[in-house]
């Protein structure tokens, strides 16, 4: 088999020659992604992540996270603390927590990645005149003064009346409780309390139009390319992630 032919302009290939020239490239780059693969696998971060989130976030949002990023990274363990999102922003910075999630715009001292924005919304099984809210019996839970203010914020748009004190209770799951038992209503940001009601769900928009949003932050203590190496493969899937979700809603 002729593959080239020599001539006054030098050498040229033959169509055969051709095809074996791009198959041998085509060859070539397989080759360097197979050892690229195979040098990933040898290099598996291995370990445990100590991650902190809200309560809220612990249920609805991070076992699927976590159920992701294990797919390809079985090797890797997890440690989970939950805590008000101000509280979480001060273990990141000291370093006590590999990464966080946090609820607002808080201020913090570190290298932070948008995770997911969600809007706020009212939940009552009964109806209500929205021109007359303050006259409803309110039920709340314990959240972080960034996200209480973000609803107070909208009730000031509204109501000359001052924000209600309403009934405080623990968590969010005992506030969802009441609420379907037909005691009052309240606010919530996680979409997940009211999955299975969304008929008793209002979304909350500002005077303007626009939606009363909150945003979630995944905090990183440094730069990732200064932390280790499994520190940086969940930041990595915890961003893919969220472009997943983001492209279902």
């Amino acid at each position: 088999m002729v593959i080239a032919l020599r001539g006054k302009r030098g050498v040229t290939f033959t169509p055969e020659g051709e095809y074996l020239a791009v198959k041998a490239t085509q060859f070539l780059s397989l080759m360097d992604e197979v050892n690229r693969h195979l040098t990933e696998l040898k290099e598996e971060p291995s370990g445990t992540l100590c991650i902190g989130a809200s309560n809220s976030m612990a249920r609805f949002s991070l076992p699927g996270l976590l159920q992701y990023y294990q797919e390809s990274h079985p090797g890797i363990s997890f440690e989970i603390t939950t805590s008000l999102s101000s509280q979480l922003c001060k273990r990141v910075e000291r370093r006590e927590l590999d990464l966080a999630f946090a609820f607002g715009d808080i201020p913090f001292k570190g290298v932070k990645y948008r995770f997911a924005s969600e809007q706020a919304y009212l939940a009552s099984v009964k109806p209500l005149d929205m021109s007359r809210l303050s006259s409803y019996p309110y039920i709340t839970y314990f959240k972080d003064k960034y996200t209480q203010q973000l609803i107070e914020n909208w009730w000031a748009e509204y109501y000359l009346t001052p924000f209600p004190r309403g009934l405080v209770v623990q968590h969010g799951d005992i506030c969802r409780e009441m609420i379907l038992k037909g005691l009052g209503y309240s606010f919530f940001f996680v979409r997940g309390y009211m999955a299975d009601h969304p008929q008793y769900v209002y979304p909350l928009h500002y005077k303007d139009g626009t939606p009363l949003l909150r945003n979630t932050w995944l905090l990183c203590p440094d730069e990732p390319e200064n932390l280790r190496p499994e520190v940086q493969s969940f930041i990595r899937a915890a961003l893919d992630y969220s472009r997943s979700q983001s492209s279902h809603t």
